[in-house]
This record gives structure tokens, C-alpha cells and sequence, in this order.
């Protein structure tokens, strides 16, 4: 669903209010006449401190240069589309199909919490803290600009390690659900410390499952999303780089690197298996709100 569409809706609302926000001109305001700026008039952003978010979105070099244009631009090229074909995760098809249940018909809101740069469904409204490429709407997953029961699903990826408060965020993801909607979270278990800018916590499959029934949600299946090998290709690729000399490391994570093409394909069998979780780099959980 378009951005102006839910505008036009009244589906948005300004951070901690109720009600909804309207249209003047390339601003959105709120019932207390407090206005929320349109980034070149389509880009809603509703964050409860901008300046805070600001310094939050620009402290990782890291991010900022993935998420950029350039690094999107850089990302299409031949040769990183080869490097992303022999590096992919090979998910399991359980968790593929658990995205695939999000999008139950062409009208839902489907909000990815912590979306972009990429949008890996046409349908899906990118919510992030910073103004990047491909983000439709700029605000914090601990306060969700949208009013009460409005969204019909929500998919989380690779957000929730990130977040200081995860349990305050999918609270905020339960009140925005209709009910009945759908929430699917994909989060690290075995993944080194990465900071988007910060990294927080990963979850075992047992307490992912926790998180979400903590919020109220009702989990409607879960399991292994990345595989085992994974989890040893970039574990011991990490290792190789952090912790030895660069005239050892490069060397021998050049070798490993050739080996990870050939064992990582691995867990197209092994995450099929009832205790892949045990090992995963990430498990997913495909839940509920009743």
C-alpha cells in the first residue's frame, strides 16, 4: 500500500498520539497542530526526537555506506552479483514460504520494521530510523507511527539484535495489527557482533519463540531459517579476520572463502533436519495476533 494511500486512510499518527494525521502541503500534521515533514514531499518522518534518530542513523559507517545509493549502485554491479550467488544463506523453504504468507492479498499494509535498503517484495512499506534509499516511512520500531489495529502483517528481519528494547518493539508491533495478522521475525542466533550501529542480543530458536509470546502473540510455526554451515563459514571467516596477522589472515581467508562456495550449499539438507536450530546463523518465527 502506497504511502499517500495511507495518508489519505488515516492510518498514520504522529509518535504517542492517537489520532490521525492529514495532509498540508509537504508536511503532515497532528491534532495538536505540531507538523511532520514529507522528504521531498512522499517520505513521512515521524520520530518522537529527530535529532536523537539523526545521530543514531549517522554513527555507523558501515550502514551508511551499504544503505547508501552508491553502495545499492555498487551492490548491482556483475561481479557483486556473482559474489552474492556464491555467498547466498540457501535458506530453508519453510521460512521462505512463511515470508510468502504475509501477502494474502494486493491491498494489505505489509510493514517491514527496520526495512531497507532492499525491498525483497514489491508490497512491503519499508520502516527505518534513517532516511535511506528505498525507506517509505522514517521513525523508531520502539514507537510506531501508525494508529491502532491498521496493519495487516508485519515482517522483521535482521532488526531485532539491533534494537535496545526489543520487547518494547513488539509490543508496538502487537498494537498496530489487525487482528488476525501476521508477524514474521528472522533473527541471528549464531552471528559475530555487528553493529547497525549497535548489536544488542541474538536469540536461541526457544527464546525468539518467548519474545513474541511475551508480546502476545501467538506462534503459528518456527524454526531454522539460515543454516548450520552458514554459521561455520562466517563464524570462522570472522575469526580469520579479527584475531590473526593480515599476512596470515588474508591468505587463509581467501582458502576459506573458496571452501565456504562449497560447504554453505550444505544446508539445503542439514537446516531441513529437526535440530538445525541448534547451530542455526538465524531462525525464524511466524506468528499471530488472536
Amino acid at each position: 500500500m502506497l504511502i499517500e494511500q495511507q495518508i489519505r486512510l488515516g492510518l498514520l499518527r504522529g509518535p504517542g498520539k492517537q489520532e490521525a494525521l492529514r495532509r498540508a502541503g509537504l508536511e503532515l500534521i497532528d491534532e495538536d497542530g505540531k507538523s511532520y515533514p514529507l522528504l521531498g514531499g512522499r517520505v513521512p518522518v515521524l520520530l518522537p526526537d529527530m535529532q536523537q534518530a539523526d545521530a543514531y542513523a549517522r554513527s555507523s559507517k558501515r550502514m551508511n555506506k551499504d544503505y547508501s545509493a552508491t553502495g545499492m549502485e555498487s551492490a548491482r554491479s556483475p561481479l557483486q552479483r556473482l559474489k552474492a550467488f556464491l555467498t547466498q544463506d540457501y535458506r530453508t523453504k519453510s521460512s521462505r514460504n512463511a515470508f510468502a504468507a504475509l501477502f494474502r492479498t494486493k491491498d494489505d499494509l505489509v510493514l517491514s520494521v527496520g526495512g531497507g535498503p532492499l525491498r525483497p517484495h514489491p508490497q512491503l512499506t519499508n520502516l527505518n530510523i534513517g532516511p535511506f534509499p528505498n525507506v517509505d516511512v522514517v521513525a523508531d520500531a520502539h514507537v510506531l507511527p501508525y494508529r491502532d489495529v491498521v496493519v495487516d502483517a508485519i515482517y522483521c528481519e535482521a532488526v531485532l539484535e539491533h534494537l535496545k528494547a526489543p520487547h518494547a518493539a513488539l509490543a508496538e508491533m502487537h498494537r498496530v495489527l489487525k487482528p488476525n495478522g501476521l508477524i514474521l521475525a528472522i533473527t541471528p542466533f549464531l552471528q559475530a557482533y555487528h553493529g547497525y550501529p549497535h548489536h544488542y542480543q541474538n536469540f536461541t530458536l526457544t527464546g525468539h519463540c518467548a519474545a513474541l509470546e511475551g508480546a502476545g502473540f501467538t506462534i503459528v510455526e518456527s524454526g531454522t531459517c539460515v543454516g548450520p554451515m552458514y554459521t561455520m563459514v562466517s563464524l570462522t571467516s570472522t575469526v580469520l579476520a579479527e584475531y590473526l596477522p593480515k599476512f596470515i589472515g588474508v591468505p587463509l581467508r581467501a582458502v576459506w572463502w573458496i571452501c565456504g562456495v562449497f560447504l554453505r550449499p550444505l544446508d539445503l539438507l542439514i537446516a531441513r533436519r529437526q535440530n538445525a536450530h541448534i547451530v542455526a546463523s538465524t531462525t525464524y518465527v511466524l506468528a499471530s495476533k488472536n
